[in-house]
Order: C-alpha cells, then structure tokens, then sequence
C-alpha cells in the first residue's frame, strides 16, 4: 500500500485498521477453553498442567461455575496461596461453597512431616 503523507484521510484509515488488528488467542488459551469445554478431560490433566495454567484456569472456572473442575485443582494447587477475593464481584453461591468445602477437606486432613 503506498501512503501519501499529503493526504490526513489515508494516514487515518491506516490507523484505524491497526487498531483493528486481530490477534488470535495463544496456544496456552486455547488449551484452557478446551479444558474448561472438557469437565472430564480437565479434571484428568491437571496433574501435567504447568503452574502458569493454574491462576487464570481457577478464575475462569470460578466465574463460569464449573464446580467440578474448582474442587478438582484445589488439592492439586501448586502455590502456597489460593486467592479468591477478587474473584467475589462474580460471586456465585454455589462455586463459593464448593470452593469452601474442597478448601476444609484439606485444612482437615493431617499434615505430615518431611523429617
């Protein structure tokens, strides 16, 4: 495409089709829109998922109620901290509480020492 810097209609054109710009979703977000489509295939992989995965995977289950999935990772979180408070402005009272009781059922069982 050849521009005419004399001419402000084309320099503006250019620029709203670079804002326009489509950029396809990336390999890790296809991966977990699959999972998340997949209850069984999601609840079967986690153990190989990489840790990255994990942050936005709970937050999109969270938000799109897939309980099944939530209580499925909770035992298999690979981070210290599990946080769930920015998630609250998507409450759902039913994922809340299934997110709840997967969290008791672990604070519940004995922890054992490495020594």
């Amino acid at each position: 495409m050849v521009m005419c810097n004399h001419c402000p209609d084309q320099h503006d054109s250019l620029e709203e089709d670079t804002m326009n710009f489509y950029s396809p979703p990336t390999l890790m977000e296809l991966a977990r829109q699959c999972l998340l489509r997949d209850e069984y295939l999601a609840i079967s992989a986690l153990k190989d998922l990489p840790n990255m995965m994990f942050p936005v995977m709970f937050k999109e289950a969270f938000i799109d109620g897939h309980t099944k999935i939530l209580t499925a990772m909770i035992p298999v979180w690979p981070f210290p901290y599990l946080s769930v408070g920015t998630m609250l402005k998507n409450l759902n009272l039913d994922t809340l509480k299934a997110v709840l009781e997967e969290i008791d059922i672990l604070i519940s069982k004995p922890v054992f020492s490495r020594s």
